[in-house]
C-alpha cells in the first residue's frame, strides 16, 4: 500500500504556485529528515505533524490520542520570530536549509510545551528532499520489494557476524533481508556504504536489499521502537539493531514485529575487508578534526587562554588551527547583528557552523565566545559532535573578578545602563553542567590555565603527535 504523502503532479504544481504567497519556514537538517520520513510513508500512519492532543498523549503514554502506539512527539517547532505568522487555518511553505520547497503545512493547532511553540497539521508533499548520493539506494516503503523482510539496521558498518546472525533468522522465518544503513548526516556514509557492499560481495548468491534511510531521533528504547515502526512500513516482520530492544519486545504483538539486539562489533573484525576505508571512517582522535569551545563571562580570560592554546598546539603538531574569537567573529562575520538575545545566539550558532566545517575537514577550531545560554551551546555541540571531537571548556572566573578587570569598560557601561542585555549584569549566564573541563583564572595565570587544557587534550588522545 502506498502511504506516501506526496501530492500527485497536478496538485503539486498548484501547491508550488500557492506557496509563493505563504509564510516560509526553512527547516533544520533534522527537521528535513523527519519530513522525508513523513512524506515517504515511513512514518505511517501519520499524515502530518501532531496536534496538541496527540503531542501530549505521546509524551505521556507513547500513544496518539486515538490509542495508536507512537513513541515520537513529531510536532513542528515554530521559531519565535515566525510565531505571529502561524495561525490556525494558515498554510505554511516548508523548505530545506537552501530554501527548496518540499511541502506545505495546513496549520490545525498551535500550542506551547516547555517554553517552545509547536504547530500541528496535515502535510502535503511537493517533492522529497534532494539527495545527490546513493539515489538508487534510497528506497521508499512502496518501492521496496513486496515481500516479508528482516530489517538489519546499522548506523555504522556491517560486520560479517551480524550478517550471519541475520541470515540465520531470515532462514528460520522464510524471509529476505533489508539492510537499512542510517544516514546520520556525516560524510562517512560514503565509506560505510562501500564497507557494507564489500561485506555483501562475499555473499554473491544471496538476495539482500540495501537501502539508505535518514537517521531518526535516538538510539534509546523509544528511538528503537520508532525504527521498528518504520521497518514495519517496509513490510518487515523483525528488526535487528544495536539499539535498546526492550520496548519493541514489550509491544511485539501489538506491532506484529519482534526485535533482536546485536553488538555493533569491532573494526578488527573487518580488517581483511576494507582496512583503509575503516581508518578514514573511524580515525584515531589524533587524526580527526576537533573543536575546543570556551565559554565564560566577558573578562573571564577565555580569549587569552584560547590564543595561548592555538600557539601551543602549533608548536607541537603540524596541524591547521583556526581561532574563532567571539569579538573577532562578530566584527568580520556578524557585523550586521545587534546585541539582542536572538542575535547573540545567532552569532554563536555561526561560530558553531564554521567550527563544524573546520572539524569536518580535519582541522582544529578554537572558539571563545561568551555563549551564555545552555540551549545554544548544546546546539553547537550537536552540530560539531557528529563531525569530530567537541570539548566544552567553562572558564568559570567569578563575576566580581571579571568586572574588576573590565579592560574594555563594558561592565561600567552596563552598570550605567548604556548597554542593555549585558551578560552577568542585566542578562543571565547559564553555567554549563556538561563541560569537559572547568577552569578559572582567579589564582592562576592564563598560561597555567592553558596547561590544564593541554593536559586534558593529551589525556583524551587529541594531541598525540605520533600520527
Amino acid at each position: 500500500m502506498n502511504s506516501s504523502l506526496l501530492a500527485e503532479e497536478t496538485r503539486a504544481a498548484k501547491l508550488s504556485r500557492d506557496a509563493q504567497a505563504m509564510t516560509s519556514l526553512d527547516l533544520s537538517q533534522s527537521q528535513v529528515n523527519d519530513l522525508e520520513l513523513l512524506l515517504s510513508g515511513a512514518y505511517a500512519p501519520l499524515n502530518g505533524y501532531l496536534n496538541q492532543a496527540d503531542h501530549q498523549s505521546v509524551c505521556e503514554s507513547m500513544r496518539l490520542a486515538d490509542g495508536t502506539l507512537w513513541p515520537y512527539p513529531l510536532s513542528l517547532e515554530i521559531p519565535s520570530e515566525l510565531l505571529a505568522n502561524f495561525r490556525r487555518d494558515a498554510r505554511i511553505a516548508l523548505r530545506d536549509p537552501e530554501g527548496v520547497l518540499l511541502a506545505t503545512l495546513s496549520v490545525e493547532d498551535i500550542f506551547e510545551d516547555q517554553e517552545r511553540h509547536y504547530a500541528g497539521g496535515k502535510v502535503e508533499g511537493i517533492t522529497l528532499p534532494i539527495h545527490y548520493d546513493h539515489r538508487h539506494l534510497r528506497l521508499l516503503p512502496h518501492t521496496a520489494k513486496p515481500n516479508k523482510k528482516l530489517a538489519l539496521v546499522t548506523p555504522g558498518v556491517l560486520h560479517p557476524e551480524q550478517l550471519e546472525k541475520a541470515l540465520h533468522i531470515a532462514r528460520e522465518n522464510n524471509c529476505t533481508i533489508l539492510i537499512q544503513a542510517l544516514d546520520t548526516g556525516n560524510d562517512d556514509i560514503f565509506g560505510r556504504i562501500r564497507c557494507i557492499q564489500a561485506t555483501l560481495a562475499t555473499y554473491p548468491e544471496l538476495d539482500i536489499e540495501l537501502s539508505v534511510l535518514p537517521a531518526t531521533a535516538s538510539n534509546d528504547a523509544q528511538g528503537s521502537l520508532l525504527q521498528a515502526l518504520i521497518a514495519r512500513n517496509y513490510d518487515c516482520l523483525a528488526i535487528m539493531s544495536s539499539g535498546d530492544m526492550s520496548l519493541i519486545n514489550k509491544y511485539s504483538r501489538e506491532i506484529s514485529l519482534s526485535g533482536v539486539a546485536i553488538q555493533q562489533g569491532s573494526t578488527k573484525d573487518l580488517a581483511n575487508v576494507t582496512t583503509e576505508e575503516l581508518k578514514r571512517i573511524y580515525p584515531n582522535k589524533r587524526d580527526q578534526g576537533f573543536t575546543v569551545f570556551f565559554t565564560g563571562l566577558s573578562g573571564s580570560g577565555k580569549s587569552t587562554i584560547a590564543n595561548i592554546l592555538r600557539v601551543k598546539i602549533l608548536e607541537r603538531l603540524p596541524r591547521k588551527v583556526t581561532l574563532l574569537d567571539g569579538d573577532i567573529v562578530r566584527k568580520n562575520l556578524s557585523s550586521e547583528l545587534t546585541f539582542s538575545k536572538d542575535h547573540r545566539n545567532l552569532n554563536v550558532l555561526r561560530i558553531g557552523f564554521v567550527a563544524g566545517e573546520i572539524t569536518r575537514h580535519g582541522g582544529i577550531a578554537i572558539c571563545a565566545p561568551i555563549a551564555p545560554y545552555d540551549e545554544i551551546r548544546k546546539k553547537v555541540r550537536s552540530t560539531v559532535d557528529r563531525l569530530g571531537g567537541f570539548i566544552l571548556i567553562h572558564v568559570a572566573t567569578p563575576l566580581e573578578i571579571c568586572e574588576s578587570r573590565d579592560r574594555k569598560g563594558l561592565y561600567a557601561m552596563a552598570r550605567a545602563g548604556k548597554i542593555s542585555e549585558f551578560t552577568g549584569i542585566s542578562d543571565p549566564y547559564e553555567s554549563p553542567n556538561d563541560a569537559e573541563l572547568t577552569i578559572q583564572t582567579t589564582e592562576i595565570s592564563a598560561e597555567q590555565a592553558c596547561q590544564q587544557v593541554i593536559e586534558y587534550l593529551d589525556q583524551e588522545g587529541y594531541l598525540d603527535s605520533a600520527s
